[in-house]
């Protein structure tokens, strides 16, 4: 049990063991705030929910530099928060002690940053800020977090639809429209439904031109511009053989017909000039925006006469701009780069599961080619009916059957 002790001063000082049973002290000005006080120590003792009121002057910045060398993460999740915590939460935060941070402050700490970030970023860093504390809960640094309560700004915002293309835009606008270099890419990305980081993650050793398969085993992943070999998929269900249609096993035989000396087995199948793999905003900026407008699928470049070339395109608000240029390039470039909308290369792949349904595939087999942990994900995510469906679930309406109604 505590006691309490006058000191010479005429202050009151309460005494206690914490759990280890090292002696503990405190003084205050009253015997009244004393025994309040030692009464609490006590309470948590019993509940098993006693702090060591040392602890929270630790500071946040100290606390964080622990929590972040003891996180098992992902590469990319470590290198984001990092980026997260050095440049938005420990400006703010790393000499406050942990016991200091109450929830008025972070509150307008998150009102500061709502001033100049977008919602899904304050709500990063606020995220960020909230696992170290609740981590300092578990250390037994501090008894409450006080992010708890917290009122973030909404991040909601309308989910952009996917778009199928259908099989004869593909053959006939799209792929003739884009660079004969990256067709194999596009037609990669159509022909099995792979992501991005599985298509600029491919090895050739993964491809079986000689039984029309390839085997989804990688994938590059990228931070702040910075690419990277993940040696597995997203998921369990990610590691899956997929076969080739025949237009892709064509574009892949030539290409590696074209690549002299024969590559390695490792090689990824596509690499920039200077070999390493492909960036994501360079593709989609450099070849399949310009690629779209081509197309037609994006806007409109319309020769006017002699070196004289139109570009139209719409903007955000749906309002449709034009301008004249001497060149074609110049034209879809400018088209490319400020139209609004138009696919996107993660589109092929909501068009390949379209595809495979609407031929009657069984939708655990679309499953399994896409890589879904569930045929829920592949029915309400990736696919989307035809058309010609419409017609055919009248149809059923219109000659029923007088014995199915009569029964």
């Amino acid at each position: 049990m505590g006691h309490i002790v006058k000191t010479s001063a005429g202050t009151f000082r309460a005494n206690w063991r914490d759990p280890s049973g090292r002696q503990k002290a405190k003084t205050f000005k009253t015997r009244r705030e004393a025994s309040a006080y030692l009464a609490d120590v006590e309470g948590d003792l019993n509940r098993g929910t006693y702090l060591d009121p040392k602890v929270g002057k630790l500071k946040l910045g100290e606390y964080a530099e622990r929590w972040l060398a003891g996180r098992h993460v992902e590469t990319r999740t470590r290198e984001r928060t990092l980026s997260v915590m050095r440049i938005h939460v420990l400006p703010r935060w790393n000499d406050w002690p942990l016991a200091k941070i109450e929830h008025r402050a972070v509150q307008e700490w998150v009102n500061v940053l709502s001033g100049r970030l977008a919602p899904a970023s304050v709500a990063k860093c606020f995220g960020a800020l909230s696992m170290v504390l609740d981590s300092a809960i578990r250390a037994r640094l501090i008894a409450l977090n006080p992010c708890k309560g917290v009122s973030l700004p909404s991040t909601h915002k309308p989910r952009r639809a996917a778009q199928a293309l259908s099989r004869a835009d593909f053959f006939d606008r799209l792929l003739p429209a884009v660079a004969v270099q990256y067709r194999p890419l596009v037609a990669l990305a159509a022909g099995t439904g792979l992501r991005w980081g599985e298509c600029a993650g491919l090895a050739w050793s993964a491809v079986d031109l000689d039984h029309n398969t390839l085997r989804v085993v990688q994938v590059v992943i990228e931070t702040g511009g910075v690419r990277s070999i993940k040696p597995y998929p997203k998921s369990r269900a990610g590691v899956r053989t997929i076969p080739l249609p025949g237009f892709l096993a064509e574009e892949l035989r030539a290409l590696r017909a074209g690549i002299d000396p024969e590559p390695a087995p490792t090689a990824l199948i596509f690499t920039s000039r200077s070999g390493q793999p492909l960036l994501r905003s360079t593709f989609r900026r450099q070849v399949w925006r310009p690629a779209l407008v081509r197309a037609g699928l994006l806007g409109r470049v319309t020769e006017q006469g002699s070196d004289k070339w139109q570009a139209a395109w719409p903007d955000e608000t749906g309002m449709e701009w034009t301008k004249e240029f001497t060149t074609e390039r110049e034209a879809v470039e400018h088209v490319a780069y400020h139209a609004a909308g138009g696919l996107r290369f993660h589109d092929l792949r909501h068009s390949y599961a379209t595809w495979l349904v609407s031929d009657n595939v069984p939708v655990n087999v679309v499953r399994a080619v896409m890589g879904h942990e569930s045929t829920s994900t592949t029915l309400n995510l990736y696919t989307h009916a035809p058309h010609e469906y419409d017609d055919r679930v009248r149809g059923v309406f219109d000659d029923p059957d007088d014995d199915l109604l009569t029964a």
